[in-house]
């Protein structure tokens, strides 16, 4: 198969991978799921006796995709089906017979070889693919490594992995990988007992015995890692989700008050809408409604972000009101979208004013900005004010914000033409696609 037309395939390949064509962001995931489809029917070919035919091919895909990254502006989605290619070849030399030697031999090489990140984490993937004595391979090579490094250093106590030189962090990072994806405890315990354990290695001890469902082991391993976490600082090496981690293992281990009390802790300290969502799972079933208004009176002191998309999740769309009615506008629009637009959905046919106030902190936060980029979302938002104030008879509210968008912003000419469409009360229009490319078009040749 030395050339195209032996395989329709690789004509396949080659197509769907448009060499010499860029692909933008946004047309990358389409190009990718074309590429998916054409992997099945080569993955096909190892089910159907064909393994010889489906290595070539891989190794014409592999070549491919790598070389398509210098023509995408999105490589994510690339690089995971480069993984699945990679997994798919290790396969497919092994069902041909070719020697387990030789494909890792060749896998090390891709892997040293990566100038783009590809081969990133590919580690925890192609473990699995291996076969055993693949697997042996593989794990020895890094195990060699690592040994070698140690020799070559000076001996002392076990530190942080991020402090060793990276003849040494580097392939023990790939071992815990590989232990972690094989769920192997004692190997990934005993790598850390040598080199130093850190709170994100517990974290992933626990989550490897919870899977095992050895709930007493994982407590242990948890509680390690509290204990580590105050002792310096971790960088990378930290874990944010012991304290999740913990409530679920007492809830196993028949410890379900002190679960309840440990997210109760939790929410007192940082009252948001994760910390209810956690307090009402381990909430008793018929205690509920008593936790919720436990939780809603403590919820009074946390801060107007957190407070929002706490109310939204819990549904309190009237207290929600009164804490936005006793805001100032100014706290209001300095809120992230994220968290004020789905209280104003929320809220339109709850407090249509207090909706409406949210709206318009929306749009100015835009205009205040001046996002231009984003200037029809604003508009959007204002009309849906606009509706508001004037639905809930508060005109002279609508009014105030129409003055202080002609006197604050008055030298944004194009806002202002497109704002007196929102006054006149006419329905916002989004401008059609043919529109958006004549002003790029303007835009560009003026």
């Amino acid at each position: 198969m030395n050339n195209d037309r032996e395989d329709p395939l690789v004509g396949e390949i080659r197509y769907e991978l448009m060499p010499g064509r860029f692909v933008k962001w946004d047309e990358v995931s389409r190009i990718v799921l074309n590429l998916d489809r054409v992997c099945e029917k080569v993955e096909a070919l190892v089910r159907a006796g064909e393994a010889e035919r489906a290595v070539t091919l891989y190794e014409v895909f592999l070549a491919g995709v790598y070389d398509k990254i210098e023509e995408a502006d999105d490589e994510c989605d690339l690089a995971m089906l480069f993984h699945r290619l990679v997994c798919g070849w290790i396969q497919a030399r092994q069902a041909a017979g070719n020697s387990a030697e030789e494909t890792v031999r060749q896998l090390l090489n891709w892997m040293k070889n990566d100038n783009y990140g590809f081969c990133n984490d590919i580690e925890k993937d192609v473990v699995k693919a291996l076969d055993a004595r693949g697997r042996r391979l593989f794990i020895g090579h890094f195990h060699s490594r690592v040994e070698r490094a140690m020799a070559a250093q000076a001996t002392g106590p076990a530190k942080a992995i991020f402090e060793y030189d990276n003849s040494l962090r580097l392939p023990a990072m790939s071992l815990k990988d590989i232990f972690e994806s094989l769920g192997d405890v004692s190997a990934y315990s005993s790598l850390c007992e040598r080199l130093g354990l850190s709170p994100r290695d517990c974290e992933h001890l626990a989550q490897m015995e919870m899977s095992r469902k050895h709930w007493a082991k994982a407590l242990e391993w948890v509680e390690k890692g509290q204990t580590l976490k105050p002792a310096r600082n971790w960088h990378n090496e930290d874990s944010h989700s012991l304290e999740q981690l913990k409530p679920e293992i007492l809830r196993h281990l028949g410890r379900k008050e002190d679960a309840l009390a440990m997210v109760w802790g939790g929410f007192e300290k940082n009252p948001n809408a994760f910390a209810y969502e956690q307090l009402m799972h381990y909430a008793p079933k018929a205690q509920k409604t008593v936790w919720r208004q436990r939780a809603m009176a403590v919820a009074e002191k946390a801060d107007l972000g957190n407070f929002i998309p706490l109310c939204v999740k819990a549904k309190e769309w009237d207290r929600l009101a009164q804490r936005i009615h006793s805001a100032k506008p100014a706290e209001l629009e300095a809120l992230s979208h994220y968290s004020t637009e789905p209280a104003a959905k929320g809220l339109a046919k709850k407090d249509a004013l207090a909706a409406a106030k949210l709206y318009r902190a929306l749009g100015l936060r835009i205009v205040n900005a001046g996002k231009s980029k984003y200037y029809g979302e604003a508009l959007a938002h204002l009309a849906k004010a606009r509706d508001l104030y004037n639905g809930s008879g508060q005109t002279s509210e609508w009014s105030a914000v129409v003055e202080f968008v002609r006197t604050a912003h008055s030298r944004k000419t194009g806002f202002l033409t497109s704002f007196a469409t929102i006054i006149s009360g006419k329905p916002v229009r989004s401008p059609s696609y043919a529109e958006e490319a004549q002003v790029r078009w303007k835009k560009l040749t003026s």
